[in-house]
């Protein structure tokens, strides 16, 4: 055979390859149009051991009978539900910290009504992050215990931590917006005070809606969030574990919720626009979350490929407080993916929970 023929040949084999492909997508396509399975989420066992208005702390109940006698707290932020750390067994933050021997809570801030609009940072604070701590604490039989906040959780965890430093053991923040003067990011860009006021938002809904929040977030990557994560999923649809995550992952982001309008107003203002808590300037509830008391250990925990959180704004807490034991972790992966990425499950989560295992010891040997 030539080489016109050869190639020709190659040609002919290659499309051949493509069109079984494409048939085979279309079956499963219309399979699964017919069987759409269920996008079961939040499967670790729990028991609620604390409700408070809207708010349920959970307990997870898995894992080893000996856990680690430092509990740890999961802070998820106030957009969105906080089953996205327990979306499924295998990319579930939840279960990769209950395996390694740790005591696991998690706050589940509900979904606020109208007659909500009026709780600001002090009341999630002061009101809700209290009770929680202390009720765990009780619990344990400990002084302090650990949290790890994500995304506006670690803002929470890290102005919480400020104000009530002997209640904190060790504080890990992960894709946390801490530092909101970096000027890098969309989200920075856009909520400066010369172009957005959020009062505006809040006197038009009261609360920040979920689909004026989510819309922000979709626009951060239009690409990306629409026509891209289509096709990615089509190429996949032959992979039954492939589609169940993405059904996971569509209905978690279905799923939203809107912001207590006074904290929506809060977080904009004395975070994005002045960025207060960094400059250790922000007051809640009278007092001033002194970034001076962080002397407890930290651990940043920051996705390279974020394009919610630059890893900067993160990386900034280090930067003002003053613990002498700082630890960075970073994985090349996107916003969301540090909690459901399998990467993340297999490299990260182990060294995280190790972090807090290594600081973790019973009150006497920490003495």
């Amino acid at each position: 055979m030539n080489e016109q023929g050869d190639a020709w040949s190659k040609v002919s084999r290659s499309m051949e390859k493509q069109l079984e492909k494409c048939t085979r997508q279309a079956i499963a396509a219309s399979r699964l149009a017919a069987d759409v399975p269920a996008a079961d989420v939040g499967s670790s066992a729990c028991e609620v051991v604390l409700k408070k208005d809207r708010m349920r702390l959970l307990h997870y109940l898995d894992g080893p009978e000996e856990k680690n006698p430092v509990p740890v707290l999961l802070v998820y932020a106030l957009i969105n539900r906080p089953y996205i750390l327990d979306l499924q067994p295998d990319r579930s933050v939840v279960q990769s910290l209950l395996k390694q021997g740790l005591d696991v809570y998690m706050i589940d801030w509900g979904k606020p009504k109208h007659g909500d609009r009026f709780l600001g940072l002090d009341d999630y604070i002061e009101r809700y992050m209290d009770d929680c701590v202390c009720a765990i604490a009780k619990r344990s039989g400990q002084e302090s215990i650990s949290l790890l906040g994500y995304c506006i959780g670690g803002y929470l965890t890290s102005v919480y931590a400020s104000l009530h430093p002997d209640r904190v053991r060790n504080l890990a923040v992960m894709a946390s917006p801490l530092d909101f003067g970096i000027g890098e990011g969309l989200l920075h860009l856009w909520t400066r005070e010369e172009y957005f006021d959020p009062k505006q938002v809040v006197e038009a809904f009261g609360n920040a809606p979920s689909e004026f929040l989510n819309g922000g977030f979709l626009m951060l990557d239009p690409l990306g969030n629409t026509l891209l994560k289509y096709l990615n999923f089509y190429e996949n649809i032959e992979d039954r574990k492939s589609v169940e995550m993405f059904l996971r992952m569509e209905k978690w982001l279905s799923d939203g919720i809107p912001v207590a309008g006074a904290f929506y107003v809060d977080l904009i203002r004395d975070g994005y626009q002045k960025n207060l808590f960094v400059k250790n300037k922000l007051r809640v509830n009278g007092g001033r979350a002194d970034v001076k008391r962080l002397t407890m250990p930290i651990l940043a925990i920051v996705a390279e490929k974020d394009h919610i959180v630059p890893p900067s704004s993160t990386l900034g807490l280090l930067d003002v407080a003053p613990s002498k034991d700082k630890t960075t972790m970073s994985y090349p992966t996107g916003h969301i993916g540090l909690s459901v990425g399998g990467g993340p499950h297999r490299d990260l989560w182990p060294k995280v929970a190790g972090w807090f295992t290594n600081r973790s010891l019973p009150a006497k040997e920490t003495r």
